[in-house]
């Protein structure tokens, strides 16, 4: 057997022994195969200018092959039309031997193809060498898997190049095998759960064959049963479980285990991991990040908030293994749920619809958001859009005076193109900036102050401002020009960033001055965070009025609105869109989310009262926002649906948006568009009957919810009685209050009693009567009102 070099392009690979636990890959179906044997090319043409011969000179196996002679340049070599042998979604391994003709010292050899859509030309990698991976003393493997997605292309030219421009080579026994169909629907949404209660290992064994696997009594996190897995001579060593009709490429699933170490093993971070067999190629792909655990308790480890599975395979395993170490653990509660894939619902009224009266409604934009259902719904309800990262300083001149807009430039076509406007973020902040923006030249280091560094700091701005601005010309309409600049801790309310550190408060003059200069066109704001504190937004107010009263191009302020359940209120919300109207300025709110908090794991256990509550909450905010009308023109969500969000981690999901994982419309949705549907939002209240003698007078309140959902968590405040008649006197309710009623499902009532003491009241003195009540945590409000009720 011939002893080559085996490389491959994919990141993590592992060639693993397999253990019997695991499905054996199906065999791939060769599709292509060239060993040039009968003496021809086999359909293989010049890339380049150069010279193809079929060769005896040497060969891999049989004794031909292809020589590539006369290259010029990197692209030259040989290349094979394989437009119409490729399907558009498919999964094929490609594979080449190759090596370089004598004499040719040792470089690298790449395998790619040239795919062309809508007449423009993109460049896919396949696989590569190492710097010097091809020598002429023996032959090579180049060996990786390859798909293709999107529009179908006009021309596929699959080809071997090299990093040098003049390397001869030979190639032999080229393949292209079939791997997987396109992604579709999954075979079957069963999923799996493992909860180890049969006393076996319910089909988890070994992954790498050492491990000892057993199902345990000492611990576990539900029932009286976990597997403990113990003898793990590597960090990749674990229990495994093959999921190949378990888990299906183009699927989504929520994925969720509990963990515990052995007793005595010190804290350490676990995975959970997916290896993928494709053909030959083995590769490994996290299904949870890295989490660490102890044996002190157990610790839920889970997707945030949802696994989409994009591994074309013939085979799968999920195992779980440590980030370093071999620590004995147990697992328990194992459970891997499909999640349907998400769809716009097209019969919803669209959100820019109903708000278009008052403001643009936006949403962040990013690539892959550019296709697909997230597409679709950001074109049905948002005519605004923010990039979420690609307008930043990092990703559009991550070294000096080198600009890449290729991803804002998608992002400001998709919005021509489904007719948004493009909001800038951000010119200037003090986070995400290449570390190059800040580093001294003569030293090398970061930046001291000085009055050169100073001009020299305030020159990169400019001329950073100038590439962005210039480039987009009056594609975008509005800059968040400065990013949180302010603390309001300090003295003078401005944050103690490298910009402040080197140039003062200049820098942000400057930036405002050259987007002026550069951007004529466009509004140009000042963007920061927690505006509706006293202290923040005093800050703010007072940064503007001295930019305006200097002649500074400031034409208004961003409300970034991180919000939560509780705050800001929407008086808080007035009372800062208020403060600041007075400076002639445009308003936007900016970066928008209400996140319902706690500490949920799994998307699905976060309670429909929440949820609830989280719709009142939007309707409440949108009510104040609809109020300031003529001072507010932009409302931006950060996010569109809930599995896209920074609000997402490790550790939480917080659900912030108004269109869940499934992009279908949450209560939160209603709360703008139609807050009847809120869950309980016809909750009413009436006084039912009175009983008793004078000194404890009983009534009875009934809440009632004749219309949609549930009333959850209904209470009752204490009532307040305010004589209009007859001789005075002063009543006594007596209790605890708020009274709680509990959930009232929809067509359902409840009643409580209430207990008045109305000692020295004659028959006929006449109150008016306000009982509050509420549901939903309060954000759900109303009260009983009589204005003439005796007692």
């Amino acid at each position: 057997m011939f002893c080559g070099t085996h490389l491959q392009t994919h990141a993590a690979l592992l060639v693993l022994a397999l253990t019997g636990s695991l499905a054996l890959a199906a065999p791939p179906t060769n599709i292509v195969q060239h060993g040039w044997e009968d003496g021809t090319l086999q359909g293989w043409i010049p890339r380049g200018p150069v010279a193809l011969s079929n060769s005896t000179d040497v060969a891999h196996g049989g004794s031909h092959s292809l020589l590539t002679t006369g290259r010029v340049a990197g692209d030259n070599g040989p290349s094979l039309n394989v437009l119409g042998t490729l399907t558009l979604g498919a999964t094929y391994q490609v594979s080449a031997w190759v090596r370089l003709t004598a004499g040719t010292p040792a470089t690298q050899l790449l395998m790619r193809v040239e795919r062309t859509v809508s007449g423009s030309p993109i460049t896919d990698s396949i696989a590569s060498s190492s710097a010097t991976g091809v020598t002429d003393s023996g032959w090579t493997q180049l060996t990786g898997l390859y798909s293709f997605t999107g529009t179908n292309p006009t021309g596929l030219f699959l080809y071997i190049g090299s990093s040098s421009a003049t390397a001869s080579y030979y190639v032999d026994d080229f393949s292209i095998d079939f791997i997987a169909d396109p992604a579709g629907p999954p075979p079957n949404t069963t999923g799996l759960s493992s909860t180890f209660e049969s006393g076996g290992a319910e089909g988890w064994l070994p992954r790498l064959g050492s491990e000892v696997l057993t199902n345990s009594t000492a611990a576990f996190h539900s029932g009286t049963h976990s597997l403990l897995t113990t003898n793990r001579t590597t960090a990749g060593a674990g229990p495994a479980l093959d999921v190949t009709d378990k888990m299906f490429n183009g699927s989504r699933y929520f994925v969720s285990l509990w963990a515990r170490l052995a007793p005595g093993e010190p804290s350490t971070n676990l995975i959970v991991t997916l290896q993928r067999t494709a053909g030959t190629i083995v590769s490994t792909s996290t299904v949870v990040a890295s989490k660490a655990v102890t044996s002190g308790s157990w610790v839920k480890l889970f997707t945030t908030p949802i696994y989409t599975l994009s591994l074309a395979n013939t085979s799968l395993s999920l195992f779980v293994q440590s980030a370093t170490g071999t620590p004995s653990f147990y697992i328990d509660d194992v459970q891997v749920t499909y999640a349907a894939p998400p769809s716009v619902e097209t019969n919803l009224l669209s959100v820019k619809d109903v708000l278009a009266p008052y403001f643009y409604v936006g949403a962040i934009s990013y690539g892959s958001g550019l296709t697909g259902p997230s597409s679709e719904l950001a074109s049905k309800h948002f005519n605004s859009i923010t990039s979420e990262n690609d307008m930043k300083w990092d990703a559009t001149e991550p070294s000096e005076g080198t600009f890449r807009f290729t991803n804002m430039d998608a992002q400001v076509a998709w919005a021509k193109a489904n007719g948004s406007v493009v909001r800038g973020h951000t010119l200037v902040w003090h986070s995400q900036i290449p570390a190059w923006v800040f580093i001294d030249p003569n030293t090398g280091v970061t930046m001291l102050p000085s009055p050169e560094n100073k001009t020299l700091l305030l020159n990169r701005l400019r001329n950073h401002i100038q590439g962005v601005v210039t480039h987009f010309g009056t594609d975008i309409y509005t800059y968040d020009v400065v990013n949180e600049a302010i603390d309001e801790g300090q003295a003078n309310c401005l944050r103690r960033s490298t910009w402040y550190t080197i140039t003062g408060k200049d820098f942000i003059d400057v930036a405002f001055q050259t987007a002026r200069q550069y951007a004529p066109h466009a509004k140009l704001i000042y963007n920061d965070y927690s505006s509706t504190s006293t202290s923040k937004r005093t800050c703010i107010y007072n940064l503007v009025a001295d930019l305006k009263s200097r002649g500074i191009p400031i034409d208004g302020v961003g409300h970034q609105m991180h919000n939560s359940l509780t705050s800001p209120t929407p008086q808080a919300i007035l009372d800062t869109f208020n403060l600041l109207a007075p400076l002639n300025i445009d308003q936007q709110v900016t970066e928008l989310d209400i996140g319902v908090g706690g500490s949920y794991t799994n998307y699905n256990d976060i309670p429909e009262s929440v949820l609830a509550r989280q719709g009142y909450v939007v309707r409440n905010t949108f009510n104040a926002f609809r109020q300031l009308q003529g001072k507010l023109s932009t409302v931006t969500f950060w996010g569109r649906s809930d599995d896209h969000t920074w609000l997402t981690s490790a550790t939480k999901i917080d659900a912030p948006l108004l269109f869940d994982v499934y992009m279908h419309a949450k209560p939160a949705y209603w709360g703008i568009v139609d807050p009847t549907r809120l869950p309980g939002a016809s909750l009413t209240g009436s006084l039912d009957s009175k009983s008793g003698p004078q000194n404890a007078r009983v009534w009875t309140i009934m809440l009632s919810n004749p219309g949609l959902g549930t009333a959850f968590g209904a209470q009752i405040s204490k009532p307040v009685l305010t004589q209009t008649s007859g001789a005075a006197c002063t009543p006594v309710v007596t209790g605890t209050f708020p009274i709680t009623v509990g959930d009232i499902v929809s067509g359902s009532s409840a009643s409580r009693a209430v207990t008045i003491d109305f000692t020295g009241c004659p028959a006929l003195a006449a109150f008016k009567v306000t009982i509050p009540f509420s549901s939903s945590s309060g954000a759900n409000t109303g009260e009983i009102a009589r204005t003439n009720q005796f007692r």
